[in-house]
């Protein structure tokens, strides 16, 4: 009878290691868990790779003029977290495609409404579009405000609000038709929205999240807008795929398969610089006049 009742001790003691286990959070007043905390919500902590989807529409904002839909406008994110010994890499490609505003099928050419030209499309094939999360020690107590949030009750939002200003891969001498101003002066808002519970929950290494992403740019060089007055409005939604490019809409897959496949994959080691839709085009007009 004795050793029967030391045995239940045991077993009870085993129960409640295994909950207090199962029911280990992040404290997100921990720099370390806050940053583990958007890893997983941005990427997979177990190197798995992940995709973000996302649809919506692009407008047109033109001083004096009535403001519009233009495009709709649909992509992806496709990634790998790699730890390091300072951090993590976020190995990532992207890609998104104009669409037409009324049937949404992915376009060749565009009839611009503005300067009733008709004009060759060039989608967006950045690769890579890579990040580095590798925070010194004095860093540490400022990642809630690298990664600001808003406590939503039972939910979270991450919120990323990225303004860039840098001088334009195409200068208005060398490219007039398809450049603005010789600054690249854009910006992007993100908000990652997560299940609290789900999120502090240590055994999640990877959790669902919903998108939301603005961008506001100059005229996309492929319009030939020159330096026409006005900017471009990208408002998309989307999410975190549950099974990754298998997810992905059917027509996306067939136009990256028959396109270029290698974005199917994120990438398998870090590089730069990264990649976007200015030096794109860049890249395509250089080619073309080689």
């Amino acid at each position: 009878m004795k050793n029967l009742f030391l045995i239940l001790i045991m077993l009870s003691s085993l129960v409640i290691i295994s909950c207090n286990n199962h029911n280990e959070k992040l404290i997100l007043s921990n720099p370390d868990d806050y940053l583990e905390s958007f890893l997983k919500t941005r990427a997979d902590l177990t190197g798995q790779e992940v995709v973000y989807w996302w649809k919506g529409y692009i407008y047109s904002f033109v001083p004096n003029q009535k403001d519009k839909a233009i495009m709709q406008f649909e992509g992806f994110n496709i990634s790998r977290l790699e730890q390091t010994e300072n951090g993590y890499l976020l190995l990532t490609k992207e890609a998104a495609f104009y669409e037409d505003l009324q049937t949404g099928k992915i376009l060749n050419t565009w009839d611009n409404p503005f300067t009733e030209k008709t004009v060759e499309v060039v989608h967006i094939w950045n690769n890579p579009v890579n990040q580095a999360f590798e925070f010194p020690k004095e860093y540490k107590p400022y990642i809630n405000k690298i990664f600001p949030s808003t406590d939503l009750g039972d939910n979270m939002s991450f919120n990323l609000n990225i303004f860039l200003d840098y001088p334009s891969p195409l200068t208005i001498q060398e490219f007039p038709l398809n450049s603005q101003n010789d600054t690249y002066e854009a910006a992007e808002m993100f908000q990652f929205f997560v299940n609290k519970d789900e999120l502090l929950n240590k055994e999640n290494k990877s959790i669902n999240a919903n998108l939301n992403w603005t961008r506001i740019s100059p005229w996309m060089p492929f319009m030939e807008m020159g330096n026409t007055p006005g900017n471009l409005v990208f408002s998309c939604v989307g999410k975190k795929l549950n099974n990754g490019y298998q997810d992905l809409p059917v027509h996306i897959k067939q136009y990256v398969e028959k396109n270029k496949p290698e974005f199917s994959s994120a990438p398998d080691e870090y590089s730069e610089p990264n990649e976007t839709s200015w030096t794109f085009f860049k890249k395509l007009h250089n080619n073309k006049q080689n």
